[in-house]
Protein backbone atom coordinates (compact mmCIF):
# COMPACT_ATOMS: atom_id res chain seq x y z
CA UNK A 1 0.00 0.00 0.00
CA UNK A 2 1.24 3.05 -1.11
CA UNK A 3 1.98 6.00 1.48
CA UNK A 4 1.80 9.89 1.16
CA UNK A 5 4.89 11.75 0.62
CA UNK A 6 5.61 13.69 3.54
CA UNK A 7 6.67 16.69 1.37
CA UNK A 8 4.15 18.19 -0.69
CA UNK A 9 5.45 17.50 -4.29
CA UNK A 10 3.71 20.72 -5.22
CA UNK A 11 2.80 24.09 -4.61
CA UNK A 12 1.09 24.38 -1.13
CA UNK A 13 -2.35 26.49 -1.21
CA UNK A 14 -3.61 25.24 2.46
CA UNK A 15 -1.56 22.88 4.79
CA UNK A 16 -4.66 22.37 6.98
CA UNK A 17 -7.99 23.38 4.50
CA UNK A 18 -11.46 23.52 6.10
CA UNK A 19 -14.29 21.97 4.86
CA UNK A 20 -15.70 24.73 3.42
CA UNK A 21 -12.55 25.79 1.79
CA UNK A 22 -12.62 21.85 0.10
CA UNK A 23 -16.06 22.66 -1.15
CA UNK A 24 -14.94 25.68 -2.58
CA UNK A 25 -12.03 24.60 -4.47
CA UNK A 26 -14.24 21.77 -6.31
CA UNK A 27 -13.17 22.05 -10.25
CA UNK A 28 -15.50 20.35 -12.95
CA UNK A 29 -13.71 17.09 -12.55
CA UNK A 30 -14.47 16.68 -9.14
CA UNK A 31 -17.93 17.42 -9.85
CA UNK A 32 -18.01 15.03 -12.67
CA UNK A 33 -16.77 12.50 -10.38
CA UNK A 34 -19.13 12.95 -8.07
CA UNK A 35 -22.45 12.92 -10.75
CA UNK A 36 -20.71 9.96 -12.64
CA UNK A 37 -20.70 7.69 -9.72
CA UNK A 38 -24.16 8.36 -9.01
CA UNK A 39 -25.02 7.90 -12.60
CA UNK A 40 -23.68 4.48 -12.51
CA UNK A 41 -24.98 3.48 -9.23
CA UNK A 42 -28.77 4.22 -9.83
CA UNK A 43 -28.70 1.82 -12.84
CA UNK A 44 -26.88 -0.76 -10.82
CA UNK A 45 -29.03 -0.40 -7.88
CA UNK A 46 -32.18 -1.03 -10.14
CA UNK A 47 -31.04 -3.83 -11.74
CA UNK A 48 -29.68 -5.49 -8.82
CA UNK A 49 -32.94 -5.01 -6.59
CA UNK A 50 -34.88 -7.48 -8.21
CA UNK A 51 -37.94 -7.84 -5.65
CA UNK A 52 -37.94 -4.08 -4.72
CA UNK A 53 -36.17 -2.20 -7.59
CA UNK A 54 -36.84 1.31 -6.92
CA UNK A 55 -36.23 1.75 -3.27
CA UNK A 56 -32.79 -0.17 -4.13
CA UNK A 57 -32.19 2.43 -6.75
CA UNK A 58 -32.73 5.08 -4.41
CA UNK A 59 -30.58 3.68 -1.88
CA UNK A 60 -28.03 2.86 -4.13
CA UNK A 61 -28.16 6.58 -5.77
CA UNK A 62 -27.37 7.70 -2.30
CA UNK A 63 -24.55 5.66 -1.27
CA UNK A 64 -22.97 6.73 -5.16
CA UNK A 65 -23.69 10.27 -4.44
CA UNK A 66 -22.04 10.14 -0.88
CA UNK A 67 -18.78 7.80 -2.41
CA UNK A 68 -18.80 10.64 -5.39
CA UNK A 69 -18.85 12.68 -3.01
CA UNK A 70 -16.09 11.60 -0.65
CA UNK A 71 -14.16 10.89 -3.23
CA UNK A 72 -14.03 14.37 -4.83
CA UNK A 73 -13.47 15.74 -1.25
CA UNK A 74 -10.34 13.57 -0.74
CA UNK A 75 -9.10 15.38 -4.75
CA UNK A 76 -9.94 18.65 -4.14
CA UNK A 77 -8.07 18.37 -0.43
CA UNK A 78 -5.05 16.92 -1.62
CA UNK A 79 -4.82 19.98 -4.14
CA UNK A 80 -5.39 22.26 -1.91
CA UNK A 81 -1.91 20.76 0.36
CA UNK A 82 0.05 20.11 -2.61
CA UNK A 83 -0.06 16.86 -2.80
CA UNK A 84 -1.85 16.66 -6.40
CA UNK A 85 -1.82 19.22 -9.65
CA UNK A 86 -3.70 22.08 -8.96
Amino acid sequence: MASAPSEPIYPVQDRSPSFGKIIASFNFGDVATIGGITAVALPFGYYMGKPIPVPTMRAMGVIGFLGGFMLACQNSSSRLMGYSKP
